[in-house]
């Protein structure tokens, strides 16, 4: 019997985090798969102008909006060899899912080549705690996703 509930405390939060990324994995396609969406976009010459971040290729934002709730901030960046797009979604405001994908741009003689995937990452917010990630990443690159989730939520805010 005490193996038993030993097991159990052990299986239950493994179960709970399974069921929690199924149930982000539904409002994450709910997102995706809504039509009515208010669209806000910020240029590379705000992000040039006004935060003086400058980057090879440029940058863009945006932020998709229902009944003026944040639902989606799409964040493309180009820098020499490579773009990255990040997908933040949220629930009621709160951070659920980011998704980053790295794509190669010039291949090795330096030539421009169509974009071709190197890399994704997923990560499962619970209460702005990771839950679940498909890499192995430290705290830091964590908190460094939240924080720019919360600067690009008030860059949206900002942009008139």
């Amino acid at each position: 019997m005490k193996k038993f509930v030993i097991l159990l405390i052990f299986c239950l939060p493994v179960f709970g985090f399974g069921q929690n990324v199924s149930a982000i994995r539904k409002q994450v396609e709910i997102i995706n798969n809504s039509k009515n969406y208010v669209v806000k976009k910020i240029s590379n010459d705000y992000f040039v102008d006004v935060k003086n971040e400058v980057t090879d290729n440029g940058q863009e934002l945006e932020g998709f909006y229902t009944r003026k709730e944040l639902k989606k901030i799409v964040h493309s960046v180009g820098l020499s060899n490579q773009e990255i797009v990040t997908q933040f979604y949220f629930n009621h405001n709160d951070l659920i899912f980011v998704l980053r994908k790295k794509f190669q741009t010039i291949d090795n003689e330096g030539q421009y080549i169509e974009p071709k995937l190197i890399s994704e990452s997923r990560f499962y917010f619970v209460n702005g705690n990771v839950i679940n990630q498909n890499e192995k990443i430290d705290q830091k690159e964590v908190s460094d996703i939240k924080l720019q989730s919360t600067i690009f939520q008030n860059d949206l805010k900002a942009y008139k």
